[in-house]
């Protein structure tokens, strides 16, 4: 019987069965833990692939180029001197009868890989990706495109937002109707948190409005809203990706997510008093 981890490995290699992966489908939505294994799959394949892609990209050296198509093809077995019907006749080892193919079709390989790049067409796709289900997509792209935003963003000082705090009403306004999520501006600073202002991202293929308070000490936590639902369940569900701590919920007319530094102190106090701020 398969384990926890590698139920969600199959799960993302696209080799479960329909009814085994709405079983992880529906563990997903109600177990955080469980989704923070997820996520962590997720994101290890990710960089796995761009290593991969990465090592293709490299140009193959001219001289390994010319050594291989310099290289004579082995004799097919039939050909070999002493080799007959039976493998113990002849000067070859039994083994050589197997040796020989699997090595042809090794340089044959390989000779085919370097010819290409030498043509300047390289291997970017190895195979055709799998096909992720809705759930998938939700978990990898939501928080993981929300991560890659704060990690530039939260660096920043003079541009950390498009629309600043002074512009508080405009910028409610313009992101109630691009995000189509009904909102006000919570009042943080009980947390040592002064609202900077906002700006508009894409997650998912989907906007995504986000509010940016920085602390006494120049952490950025960020309130990211966005229309539709988590999936989970009623309540908080805390994760880690990236290193960054998330603490999202469902919220009236759409979902919201806390995002701050990994490990960053009170950050479950600070989404509470966010999501009742929120509020309309």
């Amino acid at each position: 019987m398969m384990d926890l981890s590698e139920k969600l490995s199959a799960y993302l290699d696209g080799e479960l069965s329909a009814d085994a992966a709405a079983e992880i489908e529906a563990l997903l939505a109600q177990d955080a833990a469980a989704q923070a294994e997820f996520d962590a799959l997720l994101e290890a394949d990710a960089l796995a692939q761009s290593g991969f892609d990465a090592v293709l990209r490299d140009p193959v050296p001219l001289s390994l180029a010319q050594s291989i198509r310099a290289a004579p093809l082995p004799m097919p077995q039939e050909s070999v001197p002493g080799a007959g019907a039976d493998d113990t006749e002849g000067p070859l080892a039994p083994g050589w009868r197997y040796a020989l193919p699997l090595r042809s079709g090794l340089a044959a390989g390989l000779a085919v890989f370097v010819l290409g790049g030498i043509g300047g067409y390289w291997l970017k796709d190895v195979a055709a990706p799998a096909v992720m289900t809705t759930t998938q997509e939700a978990a990898a792209g939501w928080l993981s495109d929300i991560a890659d935003y704060h990690a530039i963003y939260a660096r920043e000082t003079r541009h950390l937002v498009e629309v600043p705090a002074t512009e508080a009403d405009h910028l409610r306004s313009w992101l109630t109707k691009t995000v189509e999520v009904t909102f006000a501006i919570p009042d943080l600073s009980a947390f040592g948190l002064t609202f900077e202002g906002g700006r508009l991202l894409v997650a998912n293929g989907a906007p995504v409005g986000q509010l940016m308070y920085r602390g006494a000490d120049g952490t950025v936590i960020a309130l990211c809203l966005q229309d539709g639902a988590m999936p989970q369940e009623d309540g908080f569900a805390a994760r880690t990706l990236r290193g960054f701590d998330f603490i999202s919920w469902n919220g009236e007319g759409g979902k919201f997510v806390l995002i701050g530094p990994e490990g960053q102190p009170g950050l479950a106090d600070i989404a509470r008093a966010a999501a009742q701020g929120v509020a309309i």
